[in-house]
This record gives structure tokens, sequence and C-alpha cells, in this order.
């Protein structure tokens, strides 16, 4: 390659990678977001190791539950509770999850999926150079007692830290992802 064609190799290099860069930003941010995900059900951890704990084996008034089940199992617990003379001792967290066939291991930050579901790209900032992509509540979905994603993220932030906060091993899986696409692009311009 003589220094004009490196030149001009250069020159188609810097726009492919200026008009690639969005796109893998964006893919980047969608991995990060679904790696966080698989882990918080999966492992009930956030991004800094820490445990989300365990559901509770407290009892709440049975009431509490009303209009909540995802299921006969859930209906069925509620309906035996109710019907009990002295409302009987109450229903924990943990047999309502059980009683709904959700996971009771760990805490998961989901029983209906709804909020883990809402949370995707927001915003995206391109800046000459600079690309900025933003995960969070897109607050798209309806819920029978009207808080917003972005509402129902900020109690789990204040309660568990920061929720979207990818672990260590995380980012080197998506700065490895980064280098691959980076030097796909650069590939094909320097041979």
């Amino acid at each position: 390659m003589n220094p004009s064609e490196f030149d001009k190799a250069m020159m188609d290099l810097s726009r492919a990678i200026e008009i690639e860069l969005p796109i893998i930003n964006e893919k980047m941010a969608l991995n990060a977001y679904a790696m966080m995900k698989d882990r918080i059900i999966n492992e009930g951890t956030i991004g800094d190791g820490k445990s989300l704990g365990n559901y509770s084996d407290n009892k709440l008034p049975a009431f509490y539950f009303d209009g909540k089940s995802s299921n006969k199992g859930g209906d069925k617990l509620l309906a035996k509770e109710l019907n009990k003379e002295n409302k009987g001792e109450g229903i924990s967290y943990k047999q309502w999850r059980q009683a709904n066939n959700r996971p009771t291991d760990h805490v998961t930050l989901s029983f209906t999926g709804t909020t883990l579901n809402d949370i995707g790209v927001t915003k995206k900032v391109i800046e000459g150079g600079r690309v900025v992509t933003t995960v969070g509540p897109k607050n798209t979905k309806q819920r029978s007692n009207g808080k917003s994603t972005e509402e129902i993220a900020g109690y789990l932030t204040d309660q568990y830290g920061d929720i979207l906060q990818p672990s260590t091993e995380e980012k080197e899986i998506l700065q490895r992802f980064f280098d691959a696409e980076i030097q796909k692009i650069i590939s094909k311009f320097i041979k």
C-alpha cells in the first residue's frame, strides 16, 4: 500500500467507525442489560457482587395479596387465608411467590417481569466522536398500581444500590466485544 492509498484507507476507516460506532454502542448497551438481568434473576446479585438477599418469611395480612395473583396457586392460597375465621396468620412473601410458581431461593427483583422487561435503550447521544447510549426505564408498561418503571427502579436502587451497574466480568466481556467489532472494521480497510 502506497502512502496515498494508506491515506485514503485511513479516511475511509474513520468514516466507517463514525457510522458504525453508534450501532456498536447500542449493541453493547443491550448486551450489558441482558447480562445484568440474567445475573439478577439467576444469581440474585448486583454488579458489585452484593447479594440481593432472600425473600422474607415474615407474615403479611392476606388482603395485601388480594388481586395480585398470577395463577390459580396464588388464588388458592389467598382464598384459603381469607376464609379463615381469624383471617389466619397471614402469608409471607416467600409463600406467595411459591404459590405463584416464582423462584424463592434468592431475590430476583421480578414477579411478573414487567419492570425488568420495561428497561432498555432510552437515549442515544452522538457528539462528534463521542457516543453515549443510555439504558434505563422506558416507562411503556401500564400497571394496576399506577407506578411507572422509573419509580419502581428508583425504589429498587434505593434499597439495593445501582442495579444497572455491570460487574467487572461483564465489563471485560463488553470490552472484548467492542474490540472485536472495531477490529472487524479495521480489517476491511487495512489488510
